[in-house]
């Protein structure tokens, strides 16, 4: 084996092994956030049950469909918890670390999809990093044309209803 041998085998293996020093600390990464995370959901369900929320569901799952070019795609949702406090529904998502104190549009975005998946009476926002939660709500504003019809129903059956009642305190008919 001559000097550039060697160095070429060298470099392989020491590249072989960085890849892997990489993948085990990815590993290790990613387990140490998904520990994290699950210690997080748990102090999170305790936190809501203080603030007067039961834990209804866990990990609770629900169907969305898209539809492209007219063909359905459907896919499954999942949220953190469901909570309930009087008659309100709430889907619950745990954030932790950095992220949790802002509303980003990442979390908007999954907080929405919340929304149009689960239909619920809002989404509370868990922030463990402050050990707090916020009630976040996606209404869309009022469009004043789809309420034209609404209106015109009832002026009409005012009108009918006004019309009946002085044909009938008359007598005649």
């Amino acid at each position: 084996m001559t000097r550039g041998d060697v160095l070429v085998l060298g470099i392989i293996i020491g590249a072989l092994g960085l890849y892997w020093i990489h993948t085990l600390w990815q590993r290790w990464l990613r387990k140490r956030r998904f520990v994290g995370a699950k210690r997080s959901e748990e102090r999170a369900a305790v936190l809501l049950e203080q603030k007067g929320f039961r834990i209804v569901r866990r990990q609770p799952t629900a169907p969305s469909s898209v539809y492209i070019n007219g063909k359905a795609h459907t896919t499954t949702i999942r949220a953190d918890f469901l909570a309930r406090k009087g008659w309100h529904t709430y889907v619950v998502e745990v954030k932790s670390g950095r992220t949790a104190s802002r509303l980003s549009a990442r979390t908007r975005r999954q907080l929405l999809e919340y929304q149009l998946a689960f239909q619920p009476d809002g989404i509370l926002l868990v922030d463990m990093s402050n050990k707090n939660y916020k009630e976040v709500s996606f209404r869309p504003p009022i469009n004043w044309r789809s309420l034209l019809p609404v209106a015109l129903a009832c002026i009409v059956a005012f009108l009918l209803g006004g019309t009946a009642v002085y044909i009938l305190s008359k007598g005649t008919w």
